[in-house]
């Protein structure tokens, strides 16, 4: 019998040691976490890492001011250079955001709609993060727009766009309308003018002279790679405030690139 109780009782220290130094770590954890700054009352983004050009700022600021104004539902951007460079190495992209939005108060206590969208360039993630007014409704539209407008832009290397159609897709699902179509880059539509152009060349070339064989296999080549070219140009870029003590419930999406 009191060997049964000595056992127990070194297991309950040994419990309690544990969970003592588990809080010890959390709470250290916590404090040591950073964010960055709230932007001023003009701004509805904070570029640490410098992604936006200055007609994605005015466009990023144009859509989240109109959203606020109209909705009454605050969006914010923020590129950051990586999680660590907050001390949150380790820390998923989920959960920093999650702080992040509550950190700020982003949207207000009696609606909880904000919406956040974070990226971390140098960890190549990027985050939907949603009030907790929205649930998890909305992750299928989050997804869609993180995989559709976002990701294919950030692939190329284009982050401007990728955060301005973004942003335009956060405003239509916010309002209840169909998610936009991305932006093409300005060089699809003359590639694939250019291209067609020179299939029919060649082909009326092999007509003209009666060539078989290797020249329509190179038409088939030139073909497909124009098909290609179409697919992925179709995959590709479709007054402030707003901190009212609202807090993430969640629900978002994450992508990758």
């Amino acid at each position: 019998m009191r060997a049964r109780e000595f056992t127990r009782t070194v297991n309950l220290r040994i419990a309690a040691k544990g969970l003592a130094f588990a809080l010890m770590l959390v709470t250290s954890f916590a404090f040591a976490l950073e964010f960055p700054d709230k932007p001023p009352t003009t701004d509805f983004f904070v570029d640490r890492a410098n992604l936006l050009d200055e007609a994605a700022r005015t466009a990023v600021n144009e859509t989240a001011g109109a959203l606020l104004r109209d909705e009454k539902i605050a969006l914010f951007v923020v590129t950051i250079p990586s999680l660590s460079a907050y001390q949150a190495s380790g820390m998923s992209i989920e959960r920093y955001a999650g702080q992040l939005f509550d950190h700020w108060g982003i949207g207000s206590q009696e609606r909880n709609y904000g919406m956040l969208l974070l990226v971390s360039v140098g960890d190549r993630k990027a985050r939907i993060e949603l009030g907790a007014g929205f649930g998890h409704e909305y992750d299928a539209q989050s997804t869609d727009i993180m995989q559709s407008l976002i990701v294919p832009a950030f692939k190329r290397g284009d982050f401007a766009l990728g955060i301005t159609d973004g942003t335009r897709g956060l405003d239509a699902m916010a309002r209840g309308l169909q998610l936009p179509q991305p932006t093409r880059p300005w060089w699809v539509l003359p590639a694939m003018i250019i291209g067609a152009i020179f299939i029919g060349f060649v082909i009326f070339n092999l007509f003209r002279t009666g060539r078989k064989g290797w020249a329509w296999a190179l038409i088939a080549a030139l073909a497909v790679a124009l098909f290609f070219l179409m697919r992925t140009a179709a995959q590709s870029g479709g007054s402030g405030g707003g901190f009212g003590g609202g807090s993430s419930g969640g629900g978002g999406a994450t992508g990758s690139w």
